[in-house]
């Protein structure tokens, strides 16, 4: 290498500072930028671990597994729990604190008796419920069955009607209620029902045992009010009524659908658990029905309904009552008799209503209907008591048949003109 050489080096060697600063900085930015992008993929890799950790640590039960299965509610809460809408399970949050209720009974896990009838636990994951100190799984909860209550609140309705509620009293007190009955003492039957109807009502458990009717205590002064529900019973009250002989099967029949029923107003399949379903048996939540009736259209409605609330994902409140007292002509004069099933010398009581009634109501939306069933298979004609609109309700499928029930939709401030017992509420549009 000649000296020349040497010295062009040695002079490109002096002039590297400056582009070795720039090389250092664009290198020290690099640096910078990777190590945030390794900080920002590495807590997007922690945030989703977490979510997943979280989500593995929810508890998801099918409330159904076991039967009869506790009540469920939240600690030293009274409101029933539903499954979201589109799933048969309830899911909680690792943590959260619950009530397991048997009322009236008490608990068994795995088959030994607790002698309580709650149980406080608290979710840890899955199925799994720390409870005294144990880890339980769900499935091995049982109820020794349920007691059901009814109870007079104390409050007034309509005026002159009694606030009952029937469901489930708890040993601390508490009164978890299934169904809330207005009921009128002067004709000892009910002006309306109400219940909070769950959207996810069509994934209601199926298939229980039929629990009997029973009336409480105290709040009928005509003794067993089932008793006058007895075919030969109503033949004979019916009958006196309308100048027939005492065992005319002219309109109760020995056999077949022409009787009245136990006519349930808030329905059986209303209810979302057993539990519910059987706090439905209560005699002051029926009124005598044909039972041409109480098997086809007012059936039919009550479907309807229901399938309205899951399609359309919404939480109705509902309202069932009846209406009137239906007549037959008696058969020497040609009067219209009105028809009860108690009758003595003073006082005509259980009337035969006219037309039975449920009103839905969506309380975000304030939207609002009301359906109306006509109660009187011998009937060969009816007048709608409001418009008609059941042609704006593509829910609505009630065949109006005469003998199964003449049935309609109106709106409810039209219905409200004629039927003034609906409890008020604000009403914006029609529930379609």
């Amino acid at each position: 290498m000649t000296t020349n050489d040497e010295e062009n080096i040695l002079h490109r060697a002096a002039l590297s500072p400056r582009k070795m600063t720039k090389i250092t900085m664009v290198a020290a930015l690099a640096f910078v930028l990777v190590a945030v992008v390794t900080g920002i993929l590495v807590k997007l890799l922690l945030f989703s671990n977490d979510e997943n950790e979280s989500s593995g640590h929810e508890c998801v039960i099918n409330p159904f597994e076991v039967n009869p299965h506790p009540l469920i509610v939240l600690s030293k809460g009274v409101d029933w729990i539903y499954p979201i809408h589109g799933e048969n399970v309830l899911r909680f949050k690792q943590g959260t604190s619950l009530d397991f209720l048997c009322p009236g009974r008490q608990i068994i896990i795995n088959n030994t008796q607790t002698e309580k009838d709650i149980l406080t636990g608290q979710c840890i994951s899955d199925t799994v419920f720390l409870i005294d100190d144990m880890h339980v799984e769900w499935r091995t909860l049982i109820c020794g069955d349920f007691r059901r209550s009814i109870r007079d609140t104390g409050n007034s309705c309509v005026g002159n009607g009694k606030e009952l509620i029937t469901g489930f009293e708890t040993d601390d007190g508490r009164f978890i209620t299934a169904l809330t009955i207005c009921f009128n003492p002067q004709l000892e039957i009910a002006y309306y029902t109400f219940i909070n109807q769950t959207s996810t009502i069509n994934q209601r458990v199926l298939a229980t045992p039929r629990p009997s009717f029973i009336q409480g205590s105290g709040i009928y002064t005509i003794g067993s009010a089932t008793s006058y529900y007895v075919r030969a019973q109503q033949r004979a009250t019916i009958n006196t009524l309308v100048g027939l002989p005492e065992n005319s099967t002219k309109y109760i029949q020995d056999s077949g659908n022409y009787f009245l029923s136990r006519g349930h107003m808030t329905a059986r399949s209303d209810g979302f658990y057993a539990a519910q379903q059987n706090a439905t048996f209560y005699m002051q939540n029926i009124a005598p029905q044909w039972h041409t009736v109480n098997g086809a259209n007012w059936n039919q409605i009550e479907i309807d309904l229901r399938d309205y609330a899951e399609a359309s994902a919404s939480d109705l409140q509902v309202y069932c009552g009846v209406y009137g007292v239906t007549t037959l002509p008696h058969e020497e004069t040609g009067d219209e008799i009105e028809l009860y099933l108690f009758v003595n010398s003073t006082h005509k009581l259980l009337p035969v209503p006219e037309f039975y009634w449920k009103v839905a109501y969506n309380s975000l939306t304030k939207a609002a209907v009301a359906l109306i069933g006509m109660n009187n298979p011998y009937k060969e004609s009816f007048t709608p008591i409001c418009e008609d609109i059941s042609s704006n309700l593509s829910w609505f499928t009630c065949n109006s048949e005469l003998v199964k029930g003449y049935c309609y939709a109106c709106t409810v401030p039209s219905f409200r003109k004629i039927v003034t017992t609906l409890p008020d509420f604000p009403t914006k549009q029609l529930l379609t």
